[in-house]
């Protein structure tokens, strides 16, 4: 738990407390602020509580709480790399979330980190978490955990939950791209598919990290951890394997959509050079033509008799045909 030291200092106030909840019995209750700081020694029941460590009270309130120094180290690192660790007692890591604004869950990606034991979770983030949004909405609704490991599947799993959200999105943009492609609608869709091969690939980061730290605490290592832990990690490790083979086909959709775009735009622009190309061959004879007959030198045909004009002009004509008949004995044009 805490040092007796600190939170007797702390009785009137947590610094930095974003929320906190007592669970009885697997029953969640909302703790203000100055209940918090009283129910820290309460027997029979465990807490969680949420930090803002953008607030520097929260992180000094933290690095003098009572649990290991790998979790205190976790909790107040600025590394973002997603860990699984186990500590005395329970286990500590950063796991991957949405970030979250004022109008909702965003596709950003935030860090969650954490330590739990049996009686205490203790969880902080830089910036508001969508994954943390639904785990209180489901608290608020009467949603029951009976331990802190089902706590920390449960917010896991609604990662998982906008992580499937988003890939439905993103199928959804892929659809449409791809009809648009199909009816030879090409021109804008490699901006709209970047957006989407974007989100797909950091998606597939943060899946294929979780799922790896999963599947280790899931299987024969997982011995290091309480039994309910491993159990969880095997479960998640289960649902996160899905949902990466979910993103890794979006990558694949949109590589040969972006393919398929670039080879049509290679072959309309190759329509339109060559088209410019026939232009330029059946331009040049005339403007030769023209190019001769105004050249200011004595002895030009056509000067000193009647319908010169006529001659030069059935001059003109035939010189296009010439051309048009050269390129079709070439098989240039059909």
């Amino acid at each position: 738990m805490l040092d007796p030291g600190v939170t007797h200092g702390l009785a009137a106030e947590i610094p930095g407390l974003v929320f906190a909840y007592r669970f009885r019995e697997g029953a969640a209750e909302r703790l203000d602020n100055f209940e918090a700081a009283r129910a820290l020694h309460e027997p029979g029941t465990w807490l969680w509580l949420h930090f803002s460590l953008s607030e520097q009270g929260a992180r000094d309130f933290i690095a003098q709480a009572s649990i290991p120094e790998r979790a205190r180290a976790l909790l107040l690192s600025d590394d973002d790399h997603l860990r699984l660790e186990p500590i005395a007692g329970g286990v500590a890591g950063v796991f991957a979330d949405f970030l979250r604004d004022m109008d909702g869950e965003t596709r950003g990606i935030g860090r969650l980190r954490f330590a739990l034991t049996d009686t205490l979770v203790i969880s902080g983030r830089w910036s508001a978490l969508g994954g943390i949004s639904r785990t209180l909405k489901v608290l608020d609704e009467g949603a029951r955990f009976p331990h802190a490991v089902a706590l920390l599947e449960a917010i896991v799993d609604h990662f998982a939950d906008a992580t499937a959200s988003v890939a439905e999105d993103l199928a959804d943009q892929l659809d449409a791209i791809e009809d648009r492609v199909l009816e030879e609608r090409t021109s804008d869709e490699r901006r709209s598919l970047g957006p989407v091969r974007r989100t797909a690939v950091r998606l597939h980061r943060q899946l294929a990290s979780l799922r790896v730290l999963f599947r280790r605490w899931g299987g024969p290592a997982g011995g290091e951890l309480p039994s309910r832990l491993g159990e969880a990690a095997a479960r998640l490790a289960q649902r996160l394997d899905s949902l990466d083979l979910e993103i890794v086909s979006l990558q694949d959709r949109a590589k040969l959509l972006q393919d398929e775009i670039a080879a049509k735009i290679a072959t309309d622009t190759n329509r339109h050079l060559f088209a410019l190309t026939l232009a330029t061959a059946f331009i040049l004879p005339p403007t030769l033509v023209v190019g001769v007959f105004g050249m200011n030198v004595t002895d030009l045909p056509f000067t000193k008799g009647e319908n010169g004009f006529y001659w030069a002009l059935l001059l003109t004509i035939g010189a296009c045909a010439a051309v048009y008949g050269l390129l079709r004995m070439l098989k240039i044009m059909r």
